[in-house]
């Protein structure tokens, strides 16, 4: 990731691509290295984690110069009510998705024809009661899901 300075205004995101593209007259080896690419204003941005609060909406901006280096920025504003809700929705959709696939994935335990007896097999029938209860818990974003046997 990278940004361009240009008359004290940043320009981000930005690539190296792009300043070919800005510079064409100029023929630029494949490789530039860090200094080439200051003498044109293009400067490394350093990647920061996204946050991941859903209660948020993030948004990214302007890098940050900290001590002679560019960091990202993440925008943070409160989101509505509506916005929580369908967010909440997706992830419980996400997860009834999972959970499916891994009851699915785990039927072969209990049909009549299973090689599975006694306490394996209720180990099995005890892990897909587990997962059929997963949708009981309270926050889609703090899911514990229960250890396959």
């Amino acid at each position: 990731m990278y940004l361009r300075i240009v008359n004290e205004t940043i320009e981000y995101p930005y690539s190296v691509e792009q300043l070919r593209k800005d510079a064409y007259n100029i023929s630029f080896p494949e490789t530039m290295s860090q200094s080439m690419l200051e003498e044109f204003g293009v400067y490394n941005v350093v990647a920061t984690p996204k946050p991941t609060d859903y209660t948020k909406n993030i948004s990214e901006g302007t890098p940050n110069l900290t001590d002679g280096v560019y960091y990202q920025v993440w925008n943070q504003t409160n989101a509505t009510e509506s916005e929580i809700a369908e967010r909440i929705n997706q992830k419980w959709e996400g997860i009834r998705d999972n959970r499916n696939t891994l009851l699915k994935d785990s039927d072969w335990t209990v049909l009549v024809d299973s090689p599975l007896s006694g306490s394996v097999l209720e180990n099995w029938k005890s892990y897909r009661q587990e997962l059929r209860d997963v949708t009981s818990q309270e926050n889609p974003f703090n899911i514990v899901w229960p250890n396959q046997p």
